[in-house]
């Protein structure tokens, strides 16, 4: 059973059509030209010298350096001054961030001698600090360019509605075909054929994500792979991902760039899954693939589309931070220090994201066996 439900979805041409439109979005993407990509011997070079955690000899020196250029006192405007001046910056901009870091170390020290021990505020302030304690020797120049161009392909809200939608093509039928064909009084006649019949889709399902997934990350890392020859930076501090597309500077999880990687495709899948469990409760409910298809997507976008009109709304906000669709996106789980209260606890925006989920997603597992056992073949 469990073998007839990967045909039934594996079989399905529209699903090879968005496959391929995508592979070739990311090919497309990668070919358009890039400024800064650092590859070659003078980012080395300057690697061995401003390299690392970032210190006030090197912040002096590139500050200096910074002001000979603004001033006009270079000859002449070379390559290897461009990539200079970009290293240079990289450099100043880390000793800011790390300054910003202490400075709000100093507040936050401020608040707790204020605040009453055991309260929620002071339980909130003291995890916070602790937290940008361990991060304070995270800021500094690092080559990290291959790991930008895996992370983009997790990040950017046109890749997750890339995956979402391959994954709404995939498992909107699911369901729904049964109905529509008409084989749901095959499956009810048999002994045990409702319970056996939505695990196997659920573990159709699961298999699909997978092999979605997997292939899509591989292919994004053979690109890098061939691109920048490698992937330096492996162990760099997560502080160091800062450029046009995503910003973690201000992010206070003490974590080198490849274990920041692996957290992010962990909740990502997890995401898929979450998402995955909804459409195929939709399609029981729905008992049409089209339907399913549309309301699944309504409540995939219909937060986003809040928050971008009615972001200072605080129940937007919530919507928002909480939907389907950032926890596929991620950026905003790690990026800066948010918490919540719960029971008087903070929670961690991420970890309270992954709780919720979890739950709600063992509630409509239970519902689609629920619903679907109690389903009446109508005569």
């Amino acid at each position: 059973m469990y073998k007839h439900e990967c045909f039934k979805i594996f079989t399905r041409k529209s699903i090879y059509i968005v496959f391929i439109l995508v592979l070739a979005l990311i090919v497309y993407a990668e070919r358009m030209p890039i400024e800064f990509v650092m590859t070659g011997d003078v980012y080395e070079d300057l690697y061995e010298e401003l390299g690392g955690p970032v210190t006030e000899e090197k912040e002096l020196f590139v500050r200096e350096q910074m002001r000979a250029s603004d001033a006009g006192e270079s000859v002449a405007y070379t390559e290897e001054d461009r990539i200079a001046g970009h290293v240079h910056f990289l450099v100043s901009l880390a000793g800011m961030n790390l300054q910003e870091n202490l400075e709000r170390q100093n507040e936050l020290n401020e608040q707790l001698d204020k605040l009453s021990i055991g309260s929620y505020d002071y339980k909130l302030a003291k995890k916070e600090l602790a937290m940008l304690e361990e991060v304070e020797s995270s800021y500094g120049f690092y080559i990290v360019q291959a790991w930008h161009g895996l992370f983009h392909f997790i990040e950017p809200f046109f890749t997750v509605i890339l995956l979402s939608l391959l994954l709404l093509i995939g498992l909107s039928p699911i369901f729904a075909d049964e109905f529509t064909q008409k084989t749901t009084g095959l499956i009810f006649a048999t002994k045990n054929g409702k319970r056996k019949l939505v695990t196997a889709k659920l573990m159709a399902a699961i298999t699909y994500i997978v092999t979605i997934f997997l292939t899509l990350h591989a292919f994004n890392l053979i690109i890098q792979l061939m691109k920048y020859g490698g992937l330096q930076g492996w162990n760099a501090p997560m502080q160091s991902l800062n450029n046009l597309y995503s910003n973690y500077s201000s992010s206070p999880f003490a974590w080198e760039v490849w274990q920041f990687y692996a957290a992010m495709l962990s909740v990502q899948f997890f995401g898929s899954i979450a998402l995955a469990i909804l459409v195929l409760l939709v399609s029981i409910l729905a008992k049409n693939a089209f339907v399913t298809f549309f309301l699944s997507g309504m409540i995939l976008g219909i937060p986003y589309v809040l928050n971008q009109f009615g972001s200072e709304i605080q129940w937007v906000q919530y919507i928002s931070s909480f939907s389907y669709m950032e926890t596929i996106r991620i950026e905003r789980l790690f990026a800066t220090f948010n918490a919540y209260n719960v029971f008087g606890q903070p929670i961690l925006y991420p970890v309270l994201q992954i709780i919720l989920y979890t739950i709600l997603s063992v509630c409509f597992i239970w519902l689609i066996y629920r619903v679907f056992h109690k389903h009446q073949v109508n005569n």
